[in-house]
């Protein structure tokens, strides 16, 4: 039972939907940087960052399967994330240039920016070492959302506290799952946070 709970969690927390539901949260909030998007672009944006960051990744994940370059979706080995990766890190960039081509406040391009580099270490770091790419994403999440709380003065303590405990979960998820020894784990999440508080801080 534990086991098929941590599978469902893997899931939902699925890397390549952090970007879809981090940029879903800022459209939410009560603030002048949600506030002056109108809904209908709100939706435009949404869908381009779905598609960009998860859509396509996904499609050239399940081609690689077809073609025999990855054995499973969850890319479990080591060996078999390089080419995913190279290709998500391609299309997060993509993201990140289209959003900053648009009037909008910096922080939504920052994120993407961010979660490219994001990408771009995991990559890095696999021709060596399997990290936590779960962890990096809902690090990355916990890190912008810490960046932006002080970049633009706003309060976002309760979404912080949500996101730590929704990192604790992942976090035993994985474990549970064997997908990963602690130091993975807590390697991939502080590298999310900490990349992705020096893109807003800096």
């Amino acid at each position: 039972m534990e086991e098929k709970i941590a599978k469902i969690i893997s899931v939902v927390f699925y890397p390549m939907l952090i970007p879809s539901y981090t940029i879903l949260i800022l459209f939410n909030i009560n603030n002048y940087i949600s506030l002056l998007i109108p809904f209908s672009a709100k939706l435009l944006i949404l869908g381009m960052v779905f598609i960009t960051t998860f859509l396509f990744p996904i499609l050239f994940i399940f081609i690689m399967k077809r073609k025999g370059i990855v054995k499973t979706l969850q890319m479990e080995t080591r060996e078999e994330r390089i080419y995913p990766f190279a290709v998500t890190a391609i299309f997060y960039f993509l993201s990140y240039y289209m959003l900053k081509q648009l009037h909008i406040s910096d922080i939504y391009y920052l994120f993407l920016l961010g979660a490219t580099f994001l990408i771009i270490i995991a990559l890095l770091i696999t021709f060596y070492w399997k990290i936590s790419v779960h962890m990096i994403g809902i690090g990355g999440m916990l890190g912008a959302l810490i960046g932006i709380s002080f970049r633009i003065n706003i309060d976002f303590v309760i979404l912080i506290a949500l996101t730590v405990l929704c990192s604790g979960i992942v976090g035993f998820a994985r474990l549970k799952l064997n997908a990963h020894i602690p130091l993975q784990i807590y390697t991939g999440f502080l590298s999310g946070v900490i990349i992705m508080l020096l893109v807003f801080l800096i």
